[in-house]
């Protein structure tokens, strides 16, 4: 909480670029102005968060979250990837 507190003040005092890597969806949305969404090392979706968020709303007639975007965007949950993640620690 203490870094998303900085980077939010880093944002309002300063005119700097941030580039913030996460899986957090919900931080995502809250700390970053542009997300981009990467796939197997290629970018598959790049806009503001409403701005992807109506870019998959417009696909699929429905409101849409950051994570349909996700989903839309790589076919796969967070989920998935943090599944994916235990299996290769366990070896």
């Amino acid at each position: 909480l203490d870094v998303q507190a900085f980077i939010e003040e880093l944002r309002v005092t300063h005119d700097a670029t941030i580039v913030l890597t996460t899986h957090d969806l919900a931080e995502a949305e809250r700390l970053c102005g542009r997300i981009t969404i990467l796939n197997d090392a290629r970018v598959v979706a790049e806009a503001t968060p409403d701005g992807l968020k109506a870019m998959v709303a417009a696909e699929t007639g429905r409101p849409a979250t950051l994570e349909d975007v996700f989903m839309r965007y790589t076919g796969r949950s967070l989920d998935d990837d943090i599944d994916e993640e235990d299996a290769e620690n366990d070896e």
